[in-house]
């Protein structure tokens, strides 16, 4: 009798163990800063108790094991959403107006209760809004894009979330790695196959409103191509827009050496950067650099005397360089895993240089490598971008 008893305790608990593994899964996208550890924590337990899973993180292998929700805020107040894997919308909600002044089991109990009327009874849990909160209750990308903290290179204000790791490489030589250490605060590093220059960056990213973030930071490079090199930009950054479209301003300071270290260089910098979603999983993307810079240049000649002999002259001279710098291309996100990118585009550099000053703009005197004028450069480009959330 015990054995009987026993087996049929096994049977039941490998039932048990087979229905928590194939429970549904909820993903909460929280663009107004109303989830804490706390809220998340309440949360997690009274999802189990619907057979629900609350996960930060996305395999989307199995995208279809998950809901899509999320919590947005409106002029009216607070809306909660609820999309399915096909970005088809279940339902929306609008969640009163003083969601973030309750209590923490306050909110997890409306949280809770909204998502679950959604998901329970979806297309027919809209309360009765105005057409205006309507309009204010819905959002067209309530998934967030996984890849809104960065263009081709240049940063967003939009963080990386908690223990997110972000992989750019450039043309698979240049590789470039970003760990989000809290919501807001992101760190990296990056260099080449040669493992020569490094560079190290943070940024710190503060929501100012739903569709606005601004960002702080800094970025360190050191190394050699067969120069000494050392160069620190601190910029911050201005981004208006939701995670599928925006567009970035930014300024920063850069200070550099140059001339084998034996002279220091500096220049404000300045950014602008976009992106505009154009197809389910492609988008058209932009960052732009102007920037400008004095430096030393060398000339020199040579005077022959009747007799033979020849006497050298060499003299210095300082000139300005400016330069706009640029990326613009296509994003190409994988339709099996979001979390895959391809960047391709053209990478295209403008310089604009100042004239070699008097006496040394002459046919006596020979410049090194230096010449006057304006060039235009343009290559193709291509990078490669993986996410991990960890």
């Amino acid at each position: 009798m015990k054995s009987i008893l026993s087996i049929i305790s096994i049977i039941f608990l490998f039932i048990l163990g087979f229905e928590a593994e194939a429970q549904n899964k909820i993903v909460i996208d929280d663009r107004t800063s109303v989830l804490n550890a706390e809220v998340e924590n309440l949360l997690q337990k009274k999802f189990l108790e619907k057979n629900l899973y609350l996960t930060n993180s996305v395999d989307f292998r199995d995208k279809c094991d998950y809901y899509f929700s999320t919590i947005l805020k409106t002029e009216k107040g607070y809306a909660l959403e609820v999309k399915d894997c096909d970005d088809k919308k279940l339902g929306s909600v609008f969640a009163g107006s003083n969601l973030e002044s309750i209590s923490n089991e306050e909110k997890a109990v409306i949280i809770l209760y909204n998502l679950w009327e959604i998901i329970d009874n979806p297309n027919t849990t809209e309360s009765n809004p105005t057409n205006t909160e309507k309009e204010e209750s819905v959002h067209p990308d309530s998934i967030i894009a996984e890849h809104d903290s960065r263009y081709f290179f240049a940063p967003s204000a939009l963080p990386l979330k908690e223990s997110e790791l972000y992989y750019n490489s450039l043309y698979f030589l240049l590789h470039d790695f970003q760990y989000g250490i809290t919501d807001r605060l992101t760190v990296g590093m990056g260099t080449t196959i040669i493992g020569l220059p490094v560079y190290f960056t943070a940024k710190y990213s503060i929501p100012i409103q739903e569709n606005s973030h601004l960002a702080f930071g800094d970025m360190l490079m050191v190394g050699t191509y067969g120069t000494n090199f050392f160069g620190n930009l601190a910029f911050a950054t201005y981004t208006y827009g939701n995670s599928h479209n925006n567009f970035s301003i930014g300024g920063g300071h850069l200070l550099f050496n140059t001339r084998n270290n034996t002279e220091q260089s500096s220049s404000v910098v300045g950014n602008i950067a976009g992106i505009i979603r154009a197809g389910k999983h492609f988008y058209f993307l932009t960052e732009n650099y102007l920037f400008n810079f004095q430096t030393a240049e060398f000339a020199y000649k040579n005077t022959f005397l009747p007799d033979g002999s020849v006497i050298y002259q060499e003299g210095e001279y300082n000139v300005r360089r400016n330069i706009w710098y640029g990326l613009t291309g296509i994003r190409f996100v994988r339709k099996s895993n979001e979390l895959v990118s391809w960047q391709f585009g053209l990478t295209h550099m403008l310089i604009v240089n100042s004239k070699i000053p008097a006496p040394y703009n002459s046919s006596d005197w020979n410049t090194y490598d230096y010449n006057g004028g304006t060039r235009m450069i343009a290559f193709p480009t291509f990078s490669f971008t993986r996410k991990f959330k960890l």
